[in-house]
């Protein structure tokens, strides 16, 4: 029998490191609400080790959203969250907040502004639009000191989170649970995060001692970012300073694991497998 698996994860968007928050209650409810699970993780939790003083930043999807937990944890653990404004929410305008506009990090900036909410607490929001879509985004956030742009493209890297789960449930195959205890399904999160680091440091150390890197997909990111340069000049745009500046592979490769795979079955001759790695790497 498969289990369904149900857990919070954390990944550090500096380090790229992946860590366990909470098992999902799957015993008085089918679906755990996002917000019910943060507030019962507690602020050491959440805090993630993180040393006195410094903040810590959550880049959380529309289900993160509780404004007054927001306030909360801001004053009691300099814990922040960044997240999108729903559409059916009503906020009222308290003033705007000033900007430089001369800062390339703030390309697509529109307006940053103070707004009021039904829960009697006010938070920072800021409106991006964004060149390379051409649409706008409204963020919602209890860190009142970042460039606004900056605040924008920490929502954009949530595609990295969203890249690492598929990762942890189509390359690696961890879709169902092994047992149905908490304490088991904790035990699996944290072999996953364990594996996720395994391979994070292989790969940076074969690139660093060998200088073995994915040389295929590095050229398809700079083509396709080439290309989408090519298409926003003729609309006299360019492609914003922090997605030229942070172009970095997000996920492991189906051939890394395949080959990772292999090391551990077969140990063939240390030379002979980094250079099939290097010939898989350079292989579109």
């Amino acid at each position: 029998m498969k289990y369904p698996v149900g857990h919070f994860f954390a990944l550090n968007l500096r380090t790229h490191g992946l860590s366990h928050l909470a098992v999902a209650d799957q015993i008085e409810r089918k679906k755990e609400h996002d917000m019910r699970a943060l507030k019962a993780m507690g602020r050491a939790t959440l805090r993630q080790g993180a040393p006195a003083g410094r903040k810590v930043l959550y880049v959380w999807d529309r289900a993160g959203i509780d404004f007054r937990q927001w306030h909360h944890w801001k004053h009691t653990g300099a814990i922040y969250f960044v997240s999108r404004e729903k559409e059916n929410m009503k906020l009222e305008v308290l003033g705007k907040n000033p900007w430089d506009r001369s800062d390339l990090r703030n390309e697509g900036v529109f307006s940053d502004e103070l707004v009021g909410t039904s829960q009697g607490v006010s938070v920072r929001r800021v409106i991006y639009r964004c060149p390379l879509r051409a649409q706008e985004f409204r963020f919602l956030t209890s860190e009142c000191t970042l460039p606004p742009g900056l605040i924008a493209h920490l929502y954009r890297q949530r595609w990295e989170i969203e890249k690492t789960f598929d990762e942890l449930k189509n390359k690696l195959g961890e879709r169902k649970a092994w047992a149905s205890s908490p304490e088991a399904k904790a035990a699996q999160a944290h072999f996953l995060c364990l594996a996720h680091h395994l391979m994070l440091r292989c790969e940076r150390r074969l690139e660093r001692e060998a200088g073995v890197r994915n040389e295929a997909e590095i050229a398809r990111r700079a083509y396709r970012l080439e290309k989408e340069q090519e298409r926003l000049g003729k609309m006299n745009l360019t492609v914003p300073v922090l997605v030229r500046a942070f172009q970095r592979l997000t996920v492991r490769s189906v051939k890394f694991i395949r080959w990772l795979r292999v090391q551990l079955f077969t140990r063939p001759h240390p030379g002979q497998d980094i250079a099939t790695l290097r010939h898989l790497f350079a292989s579109l």
